[in-house]
């Protein structure tokens, strides 16, 4: 995915988690939809391939917003979404190739994981893939209060490492974590198309 000579330029590295590290994106659209369904409305999980980063209540509302679901749902909609995908999530999920660069760099590099999931399923996949011991930090979405397109989880990320935010590079699979890592100073890798984006370089992701 990326040659030793490359990430040798960097002194601690930064990954997403949906998407980029753990293949989790079509149970949390399938759990949006029939969370609608248990509501009574017939939703579609397509408007979170949009928001690729952003919090569940984030969301919840613009899914709502689309298909007319009424905004005080927004709790109930929310908790019934997460124990579904919690469940699918654990059946389906699979570790992505961005593994192998953790794996590679593991005891090379300082590692953390910089997501905007809530905290009780970022535990159970980590538990789910013993992913604990690679890496020293993570920032979840109850320890920012300004998430993705904010670069408060990834300067969080930085800080905890002890790593400047320019000597960092971040692993990321969504236009709003592209926009957080380049807003935070560092430099991100697209899973999607394999290609590393410097920081100050942000007008394709406006």
């Amino acid at each position: 995915m990326l040659k030793e000579e490359i990430l040798d330029q960097y002194q601690a590295l930064i990954f997403d988690m949906d998407g980029t590290l753990i293949d989790t994106m079509s149970s949390h659209a399938l759990a949006w939809e029939k969370a609608g369904k248990e509501l009574g409305y017939d939703v579609k999980g397509d408007v979170m391939y949009q928001l690729g980063g952003a919090t569940s209540f984030t969301i919840a509302k613009a899914i709502m917003e689309q298909y007319q679901v009424p905004a005080h749902y927004l709790e109930q909609f929310v908790q019934i979404k997460r124990e579904i995908a919690t469940q699918m999530i654990l059946e389906n999920a699979t570790l992505l190739p961005a593994f192998d660069i953790v794996k590679n760099q593991f005891g090379k590099k300082p590692m953390a994981l910089g997501t905007g999931s809530h905290r009780k399923l970022v535990e159970l996949l980590f538990n789910r893939f013993q992913l604990t011991p690679y890496f020293q930090v993570v920032v979840d979405s109850e320890d920012v209060t300004k998430h993705k397109p904010d670069p408060e989880t990834f300067l969080r990320c930085a800080e905890k490492l002890g790593v400047k935010p320019e000597h960092c590079l971040v692993f990321e699979d969504a236009d709003l974590g592209i926009q957080a890592a380049l807003a935070g100073g560092m430099d991100v890798f697209d899973v999607r198309t394999q290609k590393i984006t410097k920081a100050g370089i942000m007008e394709d992701f406006k």
